[in-house]
């Protein structure tokens, strides 16, 4: 069984509310409380769906057996901080990958490994630009009802986070 657990999150929100509020027209501050939680809701979603971070983290992965060469979820790496193979630190392993997002143990297969790390993040435009569309869809949707044609998540912001899918979860 394979579980990801975040310890901390080390960076800030890529967008500001008044980044939404100059996309979306909106010129009164009623509601910053909510759009601020849209923000969250929306880099969530995202993080999930390409399976990387957007905001950098502090994270613990859990793997109950491996062969000896795994991938880090939500990479790219910036750093590790500790990986320890049942229960015993160890500092016998490589880090592969153009990102940082492998590990080969030294060992080979090993049980109960645990590996903590920090992942870099994304703040690009176009992320920004994908949270954006999600959060002005959000916006315009919250009510119980909904006239016209609607997609949860807009078509736009799905073309736009595929470039940046990672392909592990």
């Amino acid at each position: 069984m394979r579980q990801i657990k975040i310890n901390s999150q080390e960076g800030n929100e890529i967008l500001t509310a008044q980044d939404v509020k100059d996309y979306v027209r909106i010129d009164t501050a009623s509601d910053d409380n909510l759009i601020s939680k849209m923000i969250i809701q929306a880099r969530i979603w995202c993080e999930n769906y390409i399976s990387r971070d957007i905001i950098s983290k502090n994270r613990t992965y859990y793997l109950d057996r491996t062969n000896g060469i795994f991938d880090i979820p939500f990479a790219p790496v910036s750093s590790i901080e500790q990986v320890s193979i049942d229960g015993t630190i160890t500092a016998n392993y490589e880090i592969l990958g153009l990102n940082n997002e492998s590990i080969e143990l030294d060992q080979g297969s090993a049980e109960k490994v645990k590996i903590t790390y920090v992942t870099e993040g994304i703040n690009d435009e176009l992320v920004k630009q994908a949270m954006l569309q999600l959060i002005s869809t959000y916006y315009d949707n919250r009510a119980n009802f909904m006239e016209g044609n609607f997609s949860e998540i807009p078509t736009s912001t799905i073309k736009i986070l595929t470039s940046y899918k990672a392909m592990f979860i």
